[in-house]
C-alpha cells in the first residue's frame, strides 16, 4: 500500500469507526447486541491497525428479531435504505443483509446482517446460536461490541470468499491468513472441520485453506489440511456450491436456484409469489416506470427479462 492510499485510508476508516461507535452505543441503548464482521471486526484487532484495511461499508451482524429496531434506530440517525422491497419483510425472509446509507461529506454505508450467506439454503441450514456463543466482546472507541470466535472467524470468511466471490478478492483471502496467524494457538481445528461438516462448508474451506497453504505458506498445525481433504461434502452442499459459484448466473437461474433451495413447499409459493408479482413501489423503482398506470403493463415485461436470461 503506498503512503497515499495508507493515509487515505487511515482517515475513512477513522471517520467510519466513530460513526460505528455512536451507532454501537445507541443500539446498546435499545439492548441490541451486535457482532462486527470482515473489515469492521478485523482492521484494529488483527490488523493491529486500522489505516491496514479498507473497508468500502461497515458489516454489523444482529439477531433477526432484532432488525426492525435496528432499521429504526438507522433511519433515526439519518440513514436510508438504499433499495426498495419486493414486498414489506420480504428482506428479513430471503435475504441475509440489507444496505443503509448515511450521506455526508464522507458517506457511510452500513450493511445490516442477520445471516451470514445471502442463499436462501444458508439462512435455514446455518444455526446462528453457535456464532453468538463463541462470539468474543472487543471494545469500538467508547463503545462495547462482539467479533467472532477464531473458529468461526475462519469459516465464515473462507465461505464467504467462495460463495459470495467465487474465490475471487485478495482482499478477502489475506483476511483468512492474517486471522489463521493471529490466532495462532487459539482455533480448535476439530471444532472448525466440525463445523465445516454440519453446516456443509466443506468445500469453501478446502478451496481456501489449500490455497493459503500452497501458494502463500500459511502455517496451520499438524495434519489439518489432510483432516480436512478427508472429508466429504454433502450432496446438497455440492448442488448448492456448484450453483453459487458458477460463473454465469443470469436472473432466472439466481431465482430457481433459490427457490429449490427453500425447505418446503410453501415457503417455495411464497418466494415466487413476492419475486413474480412485486409490489407497485418496487415495480416503479426497478425500471423506472413514467406513470402509475403503465405498473401492470411491466409486469409480463419482467416475467419476459427473465425468460430471456434463461433461455440465452
Amino acid at each position: 500500500m503506498g503512503s497515499g492510499a495508507y493515509y487515505e485510508t487511515a482517515v475513512r476508516n477513522s471517520l467510519a469507526f466513530q460513526e460505528l461507535s455512536h451507532m454501537l452505543r445507541r443500539l446498546a441503548a435499545e439492548g441490541v447486541l451486535a457482532i462486527l464482521l470482515k473489515g469492521a471486526a478485523l482492521a484494529e484487532t488483527v490488523y493491529g491497525n486500522a489505516a491496514l484495511r479498507p473497508m468500502a461499508d461497515l458489516d454489523i451482524l444482529v439477531r433477526r428479531e432484532d432488525v426492525p429496531t435496528v432499521l429504526g434506530v438507522l433511519a433515526a440517525s439519518g440513514y436510508a435504505a438504499t433499495g426498495v422491497e419486493p414486498h414489506a419483510g420480504a428482506a428479513v425472509a430471503y435475504e441475509s443483509q440489507v444496505m443503509w446509507r448515511k450521506p455526508g461529506p464522507v458517506e457511510t454505508l452500513i450493511e445490516i446482517h442477520w445471516s451470514l450467506f445471502d442463499s436462501p439454503y444458508y439462512q435455514h441450514k446455518l444455526p446462528m446460536d453457535w456464532f453468538w456463543q463463541t462470539a468474543r466482546p472487543v471494545r469500538m472507541g467508547d463503545a462495547s461490541a462482539l467479533v467472532l470466535g477464531p473458529a468461526a472467524q475462519v469459516l465464515h470468511l473462507c465461505a464467504h470468499l467462495w460463495l459470495h466471490h467465487r474465490g475471487e478478492g485478495l482482499l478477502w483471502l489475506h483476511d483468512v491468513a492474517e486471522v489463521i496467524v493471529f490466532y495462532q494457538g487459539q482455533i480448535d481445528w476439530g471444532e472448525v472441520l466440525a463445523r465445516a461438516q454440519a453446516y456443509d462448508l466443506v468445500l469453501p474451506l478446502q478451496q481456501v485453506l489449500t490455497r493459503l497453504v500452497g501458494e502463500w505458506d500459511v502455517p496451520l498445525p499438524g495434519d489439518v489440511l489432510e483432516q480436512l481433504h478427508a472429508l466429504r461434502a454433502s450432496p446438497a452442499e455440492g448442488r448448492v456450491f456448484t450453483w453459487l459459484t458458477a460463473e454465469h448466473r443470469p436472473v432466472a437461474r439466481r431465482f430457481w436456484i433459490d427457490l429449490a433451495s427453500l425447505p418446503g413447499w410453501q415457503q417455495r409459493l411464497r418466494f415466487a409469489w413476492t419475486n413474480l408479482f412485486p409490489s407497485p413501489d418496487y415495480m416503479r423503482s426497478r425500471y423506472r416506470i413514467p406513470h402509475p398506470l403503465l405498473v401492470p403493463v411491466y409486469y409480463p415485461y419482467r416475467w419476459f427479462l427473465g425468460l430471456r436470461s434463461a433461455l440465452s
